[in-house]
This record gives C-alpha cells, structure tokens and sequence, in this order.
C-alpha cells in the first residue's frame, strides 16, 4: 500500500510540473532599422520583465555574443534548442518616417511557421512601454495586442486620431421607468438626467429620476441621487454594480368611493330631500424622504465621446406609501377632504421596486 501511494504521488507531482511549468522562450536580440539599438536592448529587457510578470513563459534573453542572424531563422533556432527552449521570439523594430513599426513572431522549435505574430506601430519611444505591456499580455495566445482593449494601457499614436480614450467626465439623459413592488404594481414610464465620473476603477455619479410621466399613471415621482460603482475591467464594454443613496417625493393616487348624501329642495311636496349616490373620488399620498439603492449595468463605447449605458437596480425609500380601502364611508372622505385626514388603509409598506434605464451620455 504504501508502495502504491509513492508511486501515485510522484505520477501526481510529474504531471503537476509538466502541466504547470512556464515554457522557456528564447528572445533573439531585436533587429533595428533606422532607430539606436538602445532602443532595442531596452524593450527586451522590458519584455522579460513583463512576460514573466504574466507567468505563461519563462524569457531566455539573447545577447550579440550568441551571433544570431535574424535573416537566417534557422541560426535564431539551433540557439533556442541549445539554450533548452521550445520556443523563440523574433522582434523588429524599424523606423519609417515619423512612426516605428513593431513587429513580433514566436516560434515554435519544431516549425517554421510562426504561432503567434503581431505588428503595431509606435508614434514615438513613450509608446514602447504600452506596446510591449500587450504583447506580453497576449503572446501565445488567441488573442492579438493590436486588440488588446485596456483603455489606460493606450498609446500616442492611438490617442493622435481619432481622438479618444481619455475621456472620464460624461453628462446625459436616459429614457426608463420604475416598478413599484408596493403599494400597487405598476410601470411608470420616464427621464433620467445623468452625470458621471470615471476613475478607472470606480464610476462616481449624480442622476434625477422623473417618473410617472404618462397620462395614466398612479405614481408621480422625482429623486436626486449619487452613487459609486465599481466597473470590471478597463476595456470598451464595462460591466458595473455599486449603490447610493437618494431623496425623493411621490405621489401615489387611487380610486376610492363612497356613499354620498345629497339634499335638495322638491318642489313637489315643497320641502327638502335626502338622496344617496355613489360617488368616487381620487386619493392621494404624498410623501417624501430619503432611500438607498443597488443595482448595476454595462457601459459601451467606455472613455469614448459617446457611451452608452444599459442600467437596473433595486431602490427602497425609507418612508411608506398608504393604499387606502376601496370604499370608505362619507364622512371619512369628508375628514380627508376637508381636514387632510388619512383615509383608513388596507396596506401601509414602505416604497420599493425597480427602476431601469437606457442612458445616452457625452463625455469631456
């Protein structure tokens, strides 16, 4: 038995290592053209230092001692095979008027044919950083730098045209509504005015609801509220949940009747009578006060001029809303009518639903 579980756990530990390695992957010296070979040397060291950040591959740096010709591949690969490496990089930079094309492959050292290739163009040294931050990111992967969508990750050349990517302040209006859970569901159509701020990782801002803007609806409702949330991610399309707080007024109206009497003089027997009719009438509450709130959305088009924003959440108001009996007697309308007394209720919960929106923002 104990034989046996010696013989399982080194099986364990081999296929441990060989599954959870990094691969050794030699990096031939840049090839420059029209730009200091510096430049070269730095972003190699720039690229070891990020590759093995990332921890897919181990970087085996090479050196003019190791005599390699970038236009003889096969010299590049007899040097990664010798130095224990089952891939190598070949990197050049060349420069062609203002701009500096970069290109990357990797290689594998059993073929010819590069598994993963790139090319991006710098507008100048500053952007050789950001380059090759992407590159480490994506190499050997499906995915490619040159769409590589980390919006603070950005280089001149991109900003240059057509102009975005470092926009963090935006204003708009939505079009939504809410649902109420209590007292009565219902939708209430409206507009949403909206100001954001984005911070990279946390979106700070104010919003006024108004809601109950059909000719129908029992609710009237406005708030003015602010909020922080947190946004996954630094790509164009940002996923976000968070909260706030708000203070808000509504009017909740209901149908509600009652027996009324009503005298009047017949000339017949000339003298009064008392009638009673059915009458109804509108109820209506008002309240005001403060809520809190939860929710979350995704943003498009994100540090751009124009975003766009899809957005739910949950909000409770901390005060209740009175949903008054069908049928009250006259003299109770009477005391609300005249008095502003409260009509008797057959529920009295606090204000609650949904609120949802479509948002539409410029940003500067």
């Amino acid at each position: 038995m104990n034989n046996i579980s010696k013989t399982l756990l080194a099986i364990f530990t081999a296929f441990s290592v060989a599954t959870f390695a990094a691969e050794k992957v030699y990096m031939a010296p840049v090839g420059t053209t029209n730009i200091h070979s510096d430049y070269g040397i730095a972003a190699q060291k720039l690229m070891k230092t990020y590759i093995e950040d990332d921890g897919r591959f181990i970087l085996v740096e090479g050196t003019a001692a190791d005599s390699v010709v970038l236009e003889k591949q096969e010299t590049v690969k007899n040097k990664a095979v010798e130095k224990g490496c089952s891939k190598y990089l070949i990197a050049e930079f060349t420069r062609l008027g203002d701009n500096v094309i970069l290109s990357f492959k990797l290689y594998g050292t059993d073929s010819d044919t590069p598994v993963w290739q790139d090319r991006l163009k710098a507008a100048n040294p500053d952007d050789f950083d950001p380059i090759i931050q992407r590159v480490a990111r994506t190499i050997g992967t499906d995915e490619k730098a040159t769409n590589d969508q980390d919006i603070y990750n950005i280089t001149e050349n991109e900003v240059k045209a057509p102009k975005r990517k470092k926009v963090n302040s935006y204003f708009g209006i939505g079009i939504g509504g809410m649902v109420p859970l209590a007292p009565e569901i219902e939708l209430a159509p409206g507009l949403n005015l909206f100001g954001i701020y984005d911070t990279q990782s946390i979106l700070f801002g104010i919003d006024c609801n108004l809601w109950g803007m059909s000719s129908d609806s029992r609710y009237s409702y406005a708030d003015f509220g602010i909020s922080a949330y947190y946004a996954f991610g630094r790509k164009f399309i940002a996923p976000y949940i968070g909260g706030g707080l708000s203070f808000s007024a509504v009017d909740y109206e209901t149908e509600v009747s009652y027996v009324a009497e009503r005298e009047y003089y017949d000339y017949d027997i000339q003298g009064y009578k008392t009638t009673k009719e059915t009458e109804y009438n509108t109820y209506v509450d008002d309240k005001s006060g403060i809520g809190a709130f939860i929710g979350g959305g995704v943003m498009l088009n994100r540090a751009s001029s124009i975003i766009l924003l899809a957005e739910v959440k949950y909000f409770v108001n901390f005060f209740k809303l009175a949903e008054p009996k069908g049928t009250v007697t006259y003299e109770q309308w009477k005391d609300y009518d005249w008095y502003d007394n409260d009509l008797p209720t057959k529920s009295d919960k606090l204000f609650q639903g949904f609120m949802f929106n479509l948002k539409l923002g410029y940003g500067f």
